[in-house]
């Protein structure tokens, strides 16, 4: 296949390559003000998919809710399945079994999980994680106690899950699986929701599958805090790429009003959002990451402690807990 150039067929006119997104997703607003600007960089596609590399060079323009706070592009990409020819990989098996056994997360799952089992009866553990990658989640949930099942698209990934965690793997889309009638006491989506266009719509989905005073568990990045880090990242090493929505792999710019507000428009209550833990390789002997570790574990201390620190640069990452309603009546199928 020849080299791809994509000078040589992009279309001159940017509408015939997106389409505009004019309300907000969150609340529904239309006051919205420019926020930051990134470049899409797809050229690593340019063989596999040449449409899609075609969007090298062209700018990614988010915009910023002024009511609710909530940051989305100003467009989309019009080509089909944008987003699943984009994370359409293929990682080798001796990835995902790394994967699988590394331990950077499991900061962030043990305070899901701890975060949860508050909220429910000791008698309630069943657990649906969304977007379970390898079934690190799954596999830590089950030594806790708890009866787990996910989802996950990529289908090389969702079998190694199926099979490494011996649990049920979906790949079928949440709203079939609550036509279903599934019904789960926790759901959990960690690093999800943000790379999901029009959140509020598939929380909506979601909160169907939820039993009755059910829980959910959100983890993201804030958006404001991620983009102030990277710029102080670009006036230490300038040129660089701002890596908060390059591509738009984080297609939404949640900050803890809207975080909540998305949760509670998708019927889900007592919403509580607070400092996420932050991922933690283990303690490196090298000084620069030693000093990397150490700092990501103060930041995440001192957002926890400091008043309104969910609210301050400090929360790098938001986690939300929100309850779905009782039920008027009948019984929950689980």
């Amino acid at each position: 296949m020849p080299t791809f150039t994509a000078t040589t067929t992009v279309p001159e006119t940017a509408h015939e390559r997106f389409t505009a997104v004019h309300d907000c997703w969150v609340c529904g607003g239309a006051r919205a003000a420019p926020w930051f600007n990134d470049r899409y960089d797809l050229a690593c596609f340019a063989e596999a998919d040449p449409e899609l590399a075609a969007y090298t060079g062209r700018v990614v323009r988010i915009r910023r809710c002024r009511d609710c706070g909530f940051g989305q592009p100003e467009e989309l990409p019009t080509l089909p399945n944008y987003f699943d020819r984009k994370y359409d990989l293929r990682p080798p098996t001796d990835w995902l079994a790394r994967e699988f056994e590394a331990t950077y997360k499991d900061l962030i799952i043990r305070t899901v999980l701890d975060g949860l089992a508050r909220r429910l009866p000791a008698n309630r553990r069943t657990v649906l994680d969304i977007g379970c990658h390898v079934g690190r989640f799954l596999h830590t949930a089950r030594a806790a106690g708890w009866t787990g099942e996910g989802v996950e698209v990529n289908p090389q990934t969702a079998a190694f899950a199926a099979r490494r965690t011996g649990m049920r793997i979906h790949r079928i889309n949440v709203a079939r699986l609550a036509d279903e009638g599934r019904r789960f006491d926790a759901v959990t989506l960690t690093d999800v929701l943000e790379h999901i266009p029009d959140p509020v719509r598939v929380l909506t989905q979601i909160r169907r599958l939820v039993a009755p005073d059910g829980s959910i568990a959100v983890k993201v990045p804030c958006g404001p805090s991620q983009l102030l880090k990277q710029r102080f990242r670009r006036l230490i090493r300038p040129g660089q790429p701002l890596l908060v929505a390059t591509n738009l792999g984080h297609v939404n710019q949640f900050d803890p009003r809207s975080l909540r507000i998305a949760l509670e428009r998708s019927g889900f209550v007592d919403v509580r959002v607070r400092p996420a833990a932050p991922e933690l390789f283990e303690l490196p002997s090298r000084p620069k990451r030693f000093a990397s570790h150490i700092t990501r574990q103060a930041v995440y201390t001192a957002a926890q402690w400091l008043p309104g620190g969910v609210y301050s640069p400090l929360a790098l990452n938001l986690q939300a807990f929100g309850r779905s309603p009782a039920a008027t009546g009948g019984t929950a199928n689980r």
